[in-house]
This record gives C-alpha cells, structure tokens and sequence, in this order.
C-alpha cells in the first residue's frame, strides 16, 4: 500500500511540474516577440505644433534601432550639407510604445556649424503588422544651446525587409 501511494505522489509530482512549466511558457515567448530592432523607412509628416496640420507633402527617412539602445536617422527632408545623420538612443516603454531621443548638428550654406537639432520620439510599434507610427517633436538649438525654434510631426515606419 505505501509503495502505491508512493508512485501515486510521483506520478502527481511529474504532472504538476509539466503542467507548471506549459502555463510558464506562453506560445509567444519575448524571445519570439518582434521588437523596434532594425532598420526602418520612415516617412515623416510635418505638422503645425497648435492645430495639427500638415505644413508640406511627407518626406523619407531611415531610422535603424540597435539592441542596446542606440539610434541611427538619416533623412531626406534637409541636404546632407545643412544636416549631420542623428545620433541618439531609444528605450522601451511598455508593450508597444518606445522613446527615441537624437541629435544632429545643423549647418549654415558657407559650412559653418549653426546648433543641433534634438528630437523626440514617442512611438506605438505594432509587431504583429511589423509597422510604426510616431509623435515627433523638435527643438532647434543654437551653438549656445538656446532654442531658436520648435517643432512637430508625425510619422510612419515600416521594416526595411
């Protein structure tokens, strides 16, 4: 009889530990999950900052989010002369939604350096349609790190395959 109950209590101790690891391992593991990682083409709506309103037609972008959390832009709103590629960092909110931060340094047509341009990203991924959509904001900072300007947009990502 006890060697029964024995074999009874491993026989529930192994099911309990099956059944304990299946409920730990949800089928879409974090390790299966998509994140903001890699490269992106971006367009980018600017917008009047009081009603909303575009300003001008959208314009391309590349944004590449390294694990790690750094941050690479490139952009086709401005000439490469007038406008360093953006540097920065990006963090994970909670579910979807990130926070990107980068800087680049502006130039006047004769060369000479003028300020950055620091933007802020608040951004809502959707990994299942591996697409994002952001909330931009810009601040234009003369050499003295005094803001000369402001500035909104939105924009719209989809993963470069």
């Amino acid at each position: 009889m006890a060697r029964i109950s024995r074999i009874v209590a491993t026989i529930a101790a192994v099911a309990f530990i099956f059944a304990a690891g299946a409920s730990a391992q949800p089928e879409d593991t974090q390790a299966e999950a998509r994140t903001i990682e890699g490269t992106w083409r971006v367009q980018i709506i600017l917008r009047d900052c009081t009603s909303g309103q575009p300003l001008r037609s959208p314009f391309p972008a590349l944004a590449s989010f390294a694990r790690g959390g750094t941050v690479t832009t490139a952009d086709g709103g401005l000439s490469p002369a007038s406008r360093t590629t953006g540097l920065g960092v990006w963090s994970h909110s909670t579910g979807g939604t990130y926070t990107a931060v980068t800087e680049a340094f502006l130039f006047a047509p004769t060369g000479v350096n003028t300020g950055t341009q620091r933007i802020t990203q608040h951004i809502e991924f959707d990994r299942y349609e591996d697409t994002f959509e952001a909330t931009v904001s810009s601040l234009v900072l003369d050499t003295q790190g005094n803001v000369v300007a402001v500035g909104c947009a939105t924009s719209i990502g989809r993963r470069l395959d």
